[in-house]
């Protein structure tokens, strides 16, 4: 069963990225047997199950939104 699937959101910036020749091959697999026919929407949901799962980059997060609180009510 493929981890990335859904729909996407409707916002969209473009960039520009290189990346290994053989990495990419090995995605634009993934997004065949996955049926995915745009491969930024891989990179997109890629991203966000990183996110997801990084410990140190949730608790980063949370510490910005704590300054940001306290810069607020003082």
């Amino acid at each position: 069963m493929a981890i990335i699937n859904g729909t996407r959101s409707t916002k969209k910036e473009k960039i520009k990225l290189e990346i290994n020749a053989e990495v990419l091959e090995k995605i634009n697999q993934y997004c065949t047997w996955a049926d995915i026919d745009d491969v930024s929407y891989f990179f997109e949901e890629a991203a966000c199950f990183v996110f997801s799962k990084d410990k140190d980059f949730k608790s980063h997060q949370k510490a910005i939104k704590r300054t940001n609180k306290t810069s607020i009510e003082s």
